[in-house]
């Protein structure tokens, strides 16, 4: 999410902390281009724009690099980020467009806002993976300060 966290000291409109999930990547389509539609009542402006500025998949590797720095678990991401993400974006277009969306979003920067909002709160309850603790011990020193094999 955001590293380092971004400390807000006042709360306006929705809280997006676990929205991740909670609507369909088409319903969020919508939403960005007219969020009454969508939401009764709503006040957010439009955001039309988004379907049609380009996504500019160069500056990701930077980005995903600075996050990790800050404590980002990310591994794999470092080398591979311009792909992930494209491959990402191309699974939230194709699931658009099988909704009866608008096509040819995968390059677009309103995929790479629900592919963030589709994210938050999604791993809120999941447990860390255990450990084999069997390997542990055996590259942990014993009592003598050697490593058991």
């Amino acid at each position: 999410y955001d590293h380092p966290f971004q400390w807000g000291s006042r709360r306006i409109g929705p809280d997006l902390a676990r929205e991740g999930g909670q609507r369909s990547n088409l319903w969020h389509v919508v939403h960005f281009r007219n969020p009454a539609l969508m939401t009764n009542g709503s006040i957010m402006p439009a955001y039309p724009w988004l379907e049609t500025k380009e996504l500019n998949f160069k500056t990701i590797p930077d980005r995903v690099w600075a996050a990790s720095f800050l404590g980002a678990p990310y591994t794999r991401a470092l080398d591979d980020s311009i792909a992930m993400a494209k491959e990402q974006a191309k699974a939230i277009a194709d699931d658009i467009e099988k909704q009866k969306g608008p096509s040819g979003l995968e390059d677009k920067q309103v995929v790479a806002l629900i592919a963030y909002l589709q994210r938050l709160g999604t791993d809120i309850y999941k447990t860390p993976a255990a450990t084999d603790k069997t390997e542990t011990a055996k590259s942990e020193p014993n009592s003598a300060g050697t490593t058991q094999k």
